[in-house]
């Protein structure tokens, strides 16, 4: 990897925030030959989410883009559902050949976009580099493959970080029917001696399901696993 792109790399990952990261990312693309960047973080799952964009598109190219195009985008479309690359060609495009005629007419007529989604939050960042002329070829795309992903899934971590903790639930605690009768007479300070003879079960078996409570209390020893017992109810 050539010096300059290891020290851009550096610098973007030191990043803390997008804002920070963008004129690092913008001085990268032009340094690989595109003229134009773009990043956009939306949540496809959550339609009222509002996505984040930040780019150095024309005012008019973004004004149009928001007016006419926004909600019919076959680079968002693609994006959500692969992290695979998105080329721009009049092919691409052939479903809204007006979106393309933009492109052409704002000056980005050759571009390629790239998307990393995020499992934990749903997040899906976008980066989209653009230029006047020449189109991009397979060697490009070989060669700047890793490092466009790697950036796209930085700028997600980086959003991410921002967004609200998600509070995990935990799944209600289920016992069975002879786990119920087990840690109830324990409750009583039956022995499993005198469980399995009271159940006519083994005492061994009684061990068995002491231990499967314990487990599913998440309890250091017995006694912690029947106050848990009788906090959620089971006594």
């Amino acid at each position: 990897m050539e010096r300059w792109k290891e020290y851009q790399i550096e610098q973007l990952t030191r990043a803390k925030e997008i804002e920070n990261a963008f004129p690092i990312l913008k001085t990268f693309a032009n340094n690989i030959g595109f003229q134009f960047c773009g990043i956009k973080i939306s949540m496809p799952a959550s339609p009222s989410f509002k996505s984040l964009r930040i780019n150095n598109f024309t005012t008019a190219w973004n004004d149009e883009y928001e007016n006419n195009y926004s909600t019919d985008d076959p680079i968002t479309s693609y994006c959500h559902g692969s992290m695979l690359p998105f080329l721009w060609s009049r092919n691409a495009f052939s479903k809204t050949p007006h979106m393309w005629g933009a492109l052409q007419s704002h000056g980005m007529e050759h571009g390629w976009s790239q998307s990393y989604h995020h499992e934990t939050t749903g997040l899906c960042c976008t980066v989209s580099l653009a230029r006047t002329y020449c189109e991009v070829s397979a060697l490009e795309l070989y060669e700047q493959y890793g490092v466009m992903h790697y950036v796209a899934q930085h700028l997600t971590e980086l959003f991410a970080r921002t967004l609200p903790a998600v509070v995990t639930k935990t799944s209600p605690i289920r016992l069975s029917p002879r786990e119920i009768e087990i840690v109830r007479l324990c409750a009583l300070g039956k022995t499993s001696w005198e469980i399995g003879k009271i159940l006519k079960i083994a005492e061994s078996t009684v061990n068995y399901h002491t231990k499967n409570l314990i487990v599913k209390f998440n309890a250091c020893n017995k006694m912690s696993a029947i106050v848990k017992a009788s906090k959620l109810g089971f006594l």
